[in-house]
């Protein structure tokens, strides 16, 4: 009950306020509990069903020791707190906020400043992560440090409108179904998005900027991503999105703009590409051998150093679908009778670019003249047998459903 919090408080002198931990203790299961503004000892542990409500300026300081706030009990609230000092211990998953076995959590309008791992996740249910901030400890190597928000065997949890920069990698799935990742942004991480094992989850609205990658997908079945942004991520072997054994993922209406490669599948099948911009990349589509049946239409692949690269052979794959293929941007597809679809078939890609990626040492010769006239003279005159990608509907402009330009630019770091 709050009438018994604020009693609790108004009965202590200032000078003998109980530790943060006990007055937890004395709680009653359906009480609220509020922090005052001031540094409190952690840390703590939420076993009852509390809420607990931070005022500006109330901060828990575990001093290096552990998980901050753990939370065992089902429908257990915090919000608006400052948490730090947690431990560093990987071998221990130590976090800011560690939610165990709990259904229906909420944790709300959080600042969680040099975690190990941010918010972890372990078989939790149906709990909500809202407008919580997440710092990554920047004393620690990449390597060293944990996630921002990880989630081990968690169903049906929905995180909003979080923002994470600096941790390991930015939002981790393992073995978690049925989640909804909405609106949030991740920047200066490993991978901007990490996942493995996970099935039936749904990715709406996110930005994920200047990571090493974008978004790594490994393992995993019918995952939806759609109106995302994965832009900027340019390092070594960077990736706007990466499908590793990934089957039945809907990708749509999304922006893959400005990394070293957009969009890289291997060993992925049976998934749908739709209405999404994939520009201005070293690479617009990267496809092995081992990705097959997958649908591209509606894209616009424009303005990429190579737009579309075989490597190692080339899977089958369908490049239209009821007549509408994809919008290469390419002057040289021609409507002759204005029904907005290109008069022949497109030949997309460079074939100097797929000799060159199972040649490393071509590399150096990328966008070199010699290079654009060895394109040209396979395309005349084909002596390589190099895998090919035929669109056969070019579009003569974008879909409608495609992000607009004005889409383009993401917000600005927090």
């Amino acid at each position: 009950m709050i009438w018994y919090a604020l009693l609790l408080l108004a009965l202590q002198s200032p000078g003998a306020a109980p530790l943060l931990a006990d007055r937890l203790a004395a709680a009653r299961p359906g009480d609220t509990v509020y922090v005052p503004a001031g540094v409190h000892r952690g840390p703590i542990v939420i076993d009852r069903r509390l809420v607990l409500i931070g005022a500006p300026g109330a901060v828990i300081d575990a001093e290096g020791r552990g998980t901050v706030l753990t939370m065992r009990a089902d429908s257990a609230e915090v919000r608006g707190l400052t948490l730090r000092g947690g431990g560093i211990s990987l071998n221990d998953d130590e976090a800011a906020i560690k939610i165990v076995r709990c259904t229906g959590c909420r944790v709300i309008d959080m600042r969680i400043v040099d975690a190990l791992h941010g918010i972890y996740l372990q078989d939790a249910r149906g709990v909500l992560l809202a407008d919580n901030e997440i710092a990554g400890n920047a004393r620690l190597v990449e390597s060293r440090r944990g996630n921002g928000i990880h989630l081990f065997s968690s169903t049906g949890n929905r995180l909003e409108r979080n923002y994470i920069a600096g941790t390991r990698d930015g939002i981790y799935f393992s073995f978690a179904t049925q989640n909804a990742v909405v609106d949030n942004d991740v920047e200066r991480t490993r991978y901007g998005l990490h996942y493995m094992y996970s099935d039936d989850n749904r990715f709406e609205r996110n930005r994920f900027r200047h990571n090493a990658a974008g978004a790594a997908i490994m393992f995993s079945k019918r995952i939806v991503l759609r109106d995302n942004v994965f832009a900027e991520h340019v390092g070594y072997r960077a990736y706007g999105v990466l499908l590793q054994t990934a089957e039945e993922v809907l990708a749509e209406r999304n922006r893959i703009e400005g990394n070293l490669t957009g969009l890289f599948l291997d060993g992925s099948v049976d998934n749908t590409f739709r209405a999404n911009v994939i520009a201005g990349n070293g690479v617009g589509v990267d496809l092995l051998a081992s990705a097959e049946r997958n649908t591209f239409v509606d894209n616009a692949i424009v303005e990429n150093r190579t737009s579309v690269r075989n490597v190692l052979g080339a899977g089958e794959n369908t490049w239209a679908r009821e007549g509408r293929g994809n919008y290469w941007g390419d002057r040289d597809v021609f409507d002759l009778d204005g029904d907005g679809i290109g008069d022949r078939p497109y030949e997309a890609g460079d074939p100097f670019a797929t000799l060159a990626a199972s040649r490393p040492v071509l590399d150096l010769f990328t966008g070199t003249p010699a290079a654009a006239a060895l394109s040209w003279a396979e395309r005349a005159f084909p002596v390589f047998d190099t895998p090919r990608v035929m669109d056969p509907s070019p579009l003569v402009r974008p879909s409608p459903d495609t992000p607009s330009a004005r889409h383009t630019r993401t917000p600005s770091s927090r």
